[in-house]
């Protein structure tokens, strides 16, 4: 649960003082419960939580004996000085502890056969350790209805609570939002919503894991399982590329629970969670997860048939001799990706490999300025974010800016997108192909130290912009940490995968078969224009966990495995390599995607001389400089950084890009609970967003629009109708899209690169 901060005993300077006994040392500020931890002597808390600020001391657990202070004091706001002698098991220390377990346990209801913390509960764990084998209390306890459902995915039960002030200081001093609210005093206390309506936000789910009792629980997991049933397997979560660390419970074959996993040096996510990211996972076995291998007889027949006879088939389909391609999706592992290309290149007789990506080439000078960690933006003096909308696009870079504000950093933000990081500091709103002006605007303070967040979509349409922050950031010797657009561009960047090749090929009939790896590309930037180009292709091998136009009408369909079902790598934006691990298997009739490929490779007459997920990825680090000396044991539980891209060539500052089409430009945001993996777990059913058109209500009322009405967009790469909402906070002149699922056809506005582009709206009457 991360109680303790993490303590550093090799810094140059340490104060030393007596422990139960023992002459240790912690550096100066440290609070004893903090140095006794550190010391292996571990201090009961409850209300302490470092992740949450500063101490509050509002539970009395840690109770310690302080030699030369009057009464007992509170481990969690008490520093260690100089020569202080400490005793954490004293019989007046133990009595202390014993006397508030015994408080709280008066009226706490006898839950635990049924509760579902049972189990992993600190009240339990800390009652069995330090509390009293007995009560003094005879008096009925307090009694409430219950549950009472905070929201669609937590419920509260009021007569645990403990009023350890948690939940309500994580709403109020880390996610923000200012939801959670202590109500009423004394006896009457209780949490609730400060409106008293739903509490509904991006981050809500990190109360359950930080309550210490089962007063908040997860309503998707409550009375699914106990500690004792379940599996629980350490990976990483691959909705989107920050990469944040995550803990897989597991119970019957199916992921049960997904929780925060802190990593002890808070360089990723700090143990936080996005909603999403928690409770994304019942799409794993959604209705449109595919479960058996079909074979395509003619054009409406299809056979489900054994993944042996489906490989057999592929071979077969990819062996003939026609031209292949094959196109990589950003959900693929660094494993999956390598294997394709080593496919590619050998059997497949040098076939044009494709990651579905934004081209890097205006980046290159970027990504070669010293990157950043999430966690450096702990110490940063100044935090610039330009473009992108990192709220709904990388969740929780919203609360490490957030917290770096707390912590003393200016905040400054200018892009095309209104978000709610604007409101921690000075921003300017930039038109499209209008950031490179919007940013000269920005006036910066000096500081020492400044990290730049910026996001890759925008900057790589804006060539002009990315190289007037490269050349400021440079300047003013600032660290720069991308936002990167998929989940493992990354990795499959660092295996030079290239973002062309395979549809320029297709439209140019030089594509017999194709062979695609998580990736439909019909669904996306440039869907009509791929759906052209693959109507020239004969056959098509498909390997994907889910129904998608591409998939449902492939020749040879092979179900894959999802990233919480199988072993591999994802390269998160910040370049640090982080080792997914199967919680469970996947459907029957699936296989992780690297083993199908292998397969394949076998059956092809080709087989490789590795055969595992880890022999796969220590092959592509031989073969790959960006992840020379990476293995998947060195990559342990927390994931290694790659190596640092070279600095590019001087060639000049690259000219603008116009966007293509008439009409206004287009500014597309990927809203966080509106994309495929939102929509197809019902347990965010209540949350779930759609694609809907935005636009500055005087822009609506200059072209006759309505709000609700529904709009027609026009591209030169798609079209699509959405609802229209009028909003001041965007800019005029722009039509903004969330984009919602694939069915809704926003990002087949986009050209295939992802590029600027404009488009005509009219509306549907």
């Amino acid at each position: 649960m991360g109680d303790y901060a993490p303590v550093d005993l090799t810094a140059a300077e340490q104060v030393e003082f007596e422990l139960n006994g023992r002459r240790v040392s912690a550096p100066p500020g440290t609070m004893l419960v903090d140095a006794a931890h550190a010391h292996g002597v571990r201090v009961p808390v409850f209300c302490y939580e470092p992740r949450l600020g500063p101490p509050l001391g509002a539970c009395r657990m840690c109770l310690v004996e302080v030699e030369g202070m009057r009464g007992l004091q509170t481990a969690c706001s008490t520093p260690v000085q100089p020569d202080m002698v400490v005793r954490t098991d004293s019989p007046l220390a133990k009595d202390g502890q014993d006397g508030v377990l015994e408080l709280l346990l008066a009226n706490h209801p006898l839950d635990c056969p049924v509760c579902d913390k049972g189990g992993e509960c600190p009240l339990q764990d800390h009652t069995f350790e330090f509390g009293p084998g007995r009560t003094r209390f005879i008096e009925p306890k307090r009694h409430f209805p219950k549950p009472l459902d905070l929201s669609s995915l937590i419920t509260l039960d009021r007569e645990r609570c403990i009023a350890c002030f948690r939940c309500v200081r994580f709403s109020q001093g880390v996610s923000e939002d200012g939801a959670l609210v202590m109500e009423d005093r004394g006896a009457g206390s209780e949490i609730a919503t400060f409106t008293g309506d739903a509490y509904e936000g991006r981050f809500t789910g990190n109360v359950i894991d930080i309550c210490p009792v089962g007063a908040l629980t997860s309503i998707p997991y409550r009375f699914v399982a106990r500690p004792w049933d379940v599996q629980n397997a350490p990976s990483v979560c691959g909705h989107c590329p920050v990469g944040c660390n995550v803990e897989l419970t597991a119970r019957e074959g199916e992921v049960r629970r997904v929780t925060g996993r802190p990593d002890p040096n808070w360089e990723v996510e700090e143990g936080w969670l996005c909603d999403k990211g928690r409770f994304a996972y019942p799409g794993d076995r959604a209705p449109g997860r595919l479960r058996e291998p079909l074979i395509r007889e003619s054009r409406d027949r299809a056979r489900v048939t054994t993944l042996e006879e489906a490989v057999d088939a592929a071979a077969l389909v990819l062996g003939r001799g026609g031209r292949v391609g094959v196109v990589v999706g950003p959900e693929a592992t660094v494993e999956e990706g390598f294997i394709a290309q080593e496919l590619a290149a050998g059997p497949l007789g040098g076939a044009p490999v494709q990651r579905l990506g934004i081209p890097g080439e205006a980046l290159a000078a970027l990504r070669a300025l010293p990157g950043a960690q999430l966690g450096d933006l702990d110490g940063a003096g100044l935090v610039l974010v330009v473009g992108g909308d990192p709220p709904n696009q990388q969740p929780v870079v919203e609360l490490r800016v957030r917290k770096a504000r707390r912590l003393g950093a200016r905040v400054a933000c200018v892009g095309a997108r209104p978000h709610a990081l604007e409101a921690l500091g000075e921003h300017r709103r930039a038109v499209p192909g209008g950031l490179a002006a919007a940013l000269a605007d920005l006036e910066l303070p000096e500081v020492e130290s400044a990290v730049v967040l910026w996001d890759e979509a925008d900057l790589a349409a804006e060539p002009d912009a990315a190289a007037a922050l490269a050349r400021l950031a440079a300047e003013r010797g600032m660290r720069q940490l991308e936002l990167g657009a998929d989940v493992n561009g990354a990795g499959l960047r660092a295996l030079g995968m290239p973002a062309r090749g395979v549809l320029e090929a297709a439209q140019a009939g030089e594509i017999d078969v194709l062979l695609t790896v998580h990736a439909d590309p019909t669904e996306g930037p440039g869907g009509a224009e791929w759906g052209w180009a693959l109507g020239r292709v004969r056959q098509t091998v498909a390997i994907a966990t889910h129904a998608s136009p591409l998939a449902d009408g492939a020749t040879v369909l092979l179900p894959a495995a999802t990233h919480r079902e199988q072993e591999g790598v994802y390269v998160s934006m910040a370049g640090r390599a982080q080792r997914l691990r199967a919680a469970v298997p996947g459907p029957p009739g699936s296989a992780p995607g690297w083993e199908l490929l292998l397969a394949v490779m076998h059956r092809l007459g080709a087989p490789p001389a590795y055969r595992t997920a880890a022999q796969t990825f220590a092959a592509a680090a031989a073969a790959r400089p960006a992840l020379a000396g990476l293995s998947h044991d060195a990559l342990g539980a927390l994931g290694r950084p790659v190596a640092t891209p070279a600095p590019p060539s001087p060639n000049g500052a690259p000219a603008p890009r116009e966007p293509a089409g008439t009409g206004l430009p287009l500014v597309v945001t990927r809203m966080i609970f509106g994309d495929a993996a939102s929509h197809r777990s019902d347990a965010l059913a209540a949350v779930r967003t759609g694609a809907e058109l935005v636009l500055h209500p005087a822009e609506a009322a200059r072209r006759g629009l309505a709000e609700g009405e529904r709009v027609r967009l026009r591209s030169p790469s798609g079209e699509c109708a959405l609802a229209l909402r009028c909003d001041p906070a965007h800019a005029e002149g722009v039509a903004y899209a969330a984009a919602g699922p694939p069915a809704s056809g926003v990002e087949r506005l986009l050209p295939p690169d992802r590029g600027p582009v404009r488009v005509e709206l009219a509306a549907e009457r």
